[in-house]
């Protein structure tokens, strides 16, 4: 009896390259000196979170967002540490981020934010391949917006905080109750809001900037997770904005009405209204989010060509 000798089985790592120990030393070695690089950048983003109330929420959802892509990562892709072309050609645009920044001394900000997750991208390019950089597209997009923002704040504090006394006054009066808008000189000057016979201080806490800041986040992760089309990450964006700063100012207006009407002590009040508020805002981004994807997946599924009938 004649015995055929055994083919020898595939396996799905066979066509894969060989993992040098070059390679990796080189990557290890450019991935430190990128983090050196940024080390400033991350560490005014740190100081300036720890020391803004409003900006912590936003970091959490970042350090989340990240936390699920590298899980993500390791999970579905083989790590694979080697020079690419795609990496270079990421790392060689972050650097010219970071040039056009002292250049452009009014978009130094973005810039450097942008050329940050530009490094961050051709790192994880090099460690995962191309499949890995689109997979950390939803931490890096929403890092970016986070990064942009935390320089806002000085900015946008006095103008949300006026908007947000004058709308939350606008909807009690139209409720029927006695309102009124001071102004308090001081360092630092205080935004009052007169309701009845209580005062209360619209503060750099009731900006709305918290909220604000993680409705842009949590619009910016799931419109890349979801892999939205441009116009509907846009739509989303934008929708997101007012969403905030109308649950901003509905909170205002509960805290006035139930701080006035209850014995309960109004730290409680302020911080259980306020945690409400923000879960609804972004609960109502989240659906919107959805929404869009669903009906991006339907249009997509209604311009596929239907096959011939044998």
């Amino acid at each position: 009896m004649q015995s055929t000798p055994e083919k020898p089985m595939a396996t799905a790592e066979a066509g894969a390259p060989p993992v040098r120990p070059t390679s990796v030393l080189m990557v290890v070695a450019i991935s430190v000196l990128i983090g050196l690089l940024y080390l400033p950048l991350l560490h005014w983003l740190g100081s300036t979170t720890i020391h803004t109330q409003q900006l912590f929420n936003g970091a959490l959802l970042v350090v989340i967002a990240l936390a699920i892509c590298v899980r993500d990562a390791v999970y579905d892709l083989r790590p694979a540490p080697q020079i690419s072309n795609q990496g270079i050609g990421l790392v060689a645009l972050a650097f010219g981020c970071l040039w056009l920044g002292t250049r452009w001394h009014s978009w130094l900000l973005p810039l450097v934010v942008l050329s940050a997750c530009l490094a961050f991208a051709g790192v994880v390019s090099f460690l995962f391949g191309s499949s890995g950089a689109r997979q950390f597209l939803p931490a890096l997009a929403a890092f970016f917006v986070f990064g942009v923002l935390a320089g806002l704040v000085p900015t946008l504090d006095w103008p949300l905080r006026a908007m947000a006394a004058r709308y939350a006054g606008g909807l009690l009066v139209t409720m029927g109750a006695p309102v009124k808008i001071g102004l308090e000189q001081g360092q630092p000057p205080q935004l009052l809001l007169y309701v009845k016979d209580r005062i209360f201080v619209v503060a750099t806490e009731c900006n709305g900037f918290g909220l604000l800041t993680s409705a842009l986040i949590v619009a910016t992760i799931l419109a890349f997770q979801n892999r939205l089309p441009w116009t509907e990450k846009l739509s989303l964006w934008a929708v997101s904005v007012p969403i905030a700063i109308t649950f901003n100012f509905l909170r205002i207006v509960s805290i006035c009405l139930v701080a006035s009407r209850t014995t309960l002590p109004y730290g409680f009040v302020h911080e259980t209204l306020g945690l409400v508020f923000y879960f609804l805002g972004l609960g109502l981004i989240w659906k919107v989010a959805r929404r869009d994807k669903r009906s991006s997946k339907e249009r997509g599924e209604a311009r596929r060509p239907l096959s011939d009938p044998k």
